[in-house]
């Protein structure tokens, strides 16, 4: 284990999950913990026997007179600090943007950067901020770009003839004429000014630069609008196909999806991938199996919309069950099954109303008495209650509960977690002896 984790929204006093749902709040902390932007970034920088390891590259640990960074997303604490943790002194220059003010260990400029549709009102200053840190380096300099989900609030800038309202409010319309989420983006980095579509970069920049990447499940493109990536052709024909079937294309300038942005030339830096709701998924797997259950993956992507997110879900959940056979002798207490999702939204945009959503048509369609359904939000920032941490329907967990099953149960976190993306999980206890699974279907 690298570090301690700088924000642990689980008590440290507490020896295990305990509560109405012992195993799902198990499960989350693995989700929470496997995630960790700030081990990921510690892992993907180290500096060991004179080697500094960034991302996939190894140099000599003195290669660099100074190391400058930019954080940007709901991880963006995390992935600043770890940066500071490796490199100490040897930072002379960083910027953070995200959802909450860094701690003081941090002493670098920043901005709060809030959830929504858009580009954030501080996105301008964001962009002059990173540009000024690059701009200012030297061949001789590292350069950090940081990058977490939520980071597309912090970059993105309307088209030159469209303002930031109308722009939003594109976006948001978009994704309410049934656009995906993935589309969505793709719209925002096509169209959009500032630091997208692999413009926060200018060529002219001096320093090594290394991007790191969270990713929330989109893909490493998407995360902020792919700042280090330039917009190809064949994403602007499908933005511009997406704006036509949807009757949107008219609101923009004729000439609004040819424009380069705001006249800096794109620069492409590729970026490394230090944490994915994959890598959630496969700490909480670990969790369940160490605790006598048996793993399996439903579905990997469920990125539809909550209800029929819920329903793939769900009837993979069946599927598993019919398939799996286990051994008696392994003495399994039952099976967990595992999904990853974004429940197609837009990057940025508030998760409680479609984590609620997705949870109660999950509740009306389990075929099970014995079955429960988790969702755990491991993405943006989460404050004291009612701010949606993770939830869980059907049976609880623990014999003898008072909770009831037909409502969505809180797993109760800390604030500050900022990480990967969803992670669902279903438990289905074996009920009729070793080795026998989901024995009694709903009637």
């Amino acid at each position: 284990m690298i570090g301690q984790f700088p924000w642990d929204p689980f008590p440290q006093t507490e020896p295990a999950p305990s509560g109405d749902d012992p195993l799902l709040a198990a499960i989350y902390r693995g989700a929470v913990e496997g995630g960790d932007a700030y081990r990921a970034v510690r892992s993907a920088v180290r500096r060991e026997g004179g080697v500094l390891r960034i991302g996939n590259r190894f140099v000599p640990d003195g290669r660099y007179r100074e190391v400058a960074f930019v954080a940007l997303g709901h991880a963006a604490n995390s992935m600043a600090l770890a940066v500071l943790h490796v490199f100490g002194d040897r930072v002379t220059q960083g910027f953070v943007a995200g959802p909450e003010k860094p701690p003081a260990t941090v002493p670098f400029r920043w901005e709060t950067v809030g959830d929504g549709w858009g580009g954030d009102d501080a996105a301008p200053r964001v962009v002059e901020a990173a540009r000024e840190i690059a701009t200012d380096l030297k061949e001789s300099d590292l350069f950090l770009l940081l990058v977490s989900p939520g980071a597309l609030r912090a970059l993105l800038a309307p088209p030159p003839e469209t303002d930031r309202k109308g722009f939003s409010e594109l976006l948001r319309d978009l994704h309410g004429q049934g656009t995906s989420g993935a589309d969505v983006g793709e719209v925002a980095r096509v169209l959009g000014a500032g630091g997208v579509g692999g413009r926060l970069l200018m060529t002219g920049t001096r320093a090594d630069v290394q991007c790191l990447i969270v990713d929330r499940g989109d893909g490493p493109v998407a995360v902020g609008g792919g700042p280090t990536f330039p917009v190809t052709d064949a994403e602007r024909l499908h933005a511009r196909a997406t704006l036509e079937r949807t009757g949107l294309l008219a609101r923009l300038s004729p000439n609004e999806l040819d424009r380069p942005g705001d006249g800096h030339a794109p620069s492409e830096h590729r970026p490394v991938v230090v944490a994915a709701p994959a890598d959630g998924l496969r700490s909480s797997a670990d969790v369940v199996v160490d605790k006598g259950w048996t793993a399996r993956v439903g579905v990997l992507g469920l990125n539809d919309r909550p209800a029929t997110a819920a329903d793939r879900f769900v009837t993979s959940v069946e599927s598993v069950l019919a398939a799996e056979r286990l051994d008696p002798g392994i003495r399994s207490k039952g099976l967990v099954v595992f999904a990853t999702t974004t429940l197609d939204l837009p990057e940025g945009v508030a998760e409680r109303p479609a984590c609620e959503e997705f949870l109660a048509r999950a509740r009306g369609t389990l075929r099970r008495r014995e079955m429960s359904v988790g969702l755990f939000r491991t993405s943006g920032p989460i404050g004291p209650a009612p701010d949606f941490a993770g939830g869980a329907v059907g049976k609880p967990g623990e014999p003898g509960s008072a909770a009831r099953a037909e409502v969505v149960r809180p797993i109760r976190m800390r604030s500050g977690i900022t990480d990967v993306g969803l992670v669902v999980a279903a438990v289905v206890p074996a009920v009729s002896g070793a080795g026998a699974v989901g024995s009694r279907p709903f009637p």
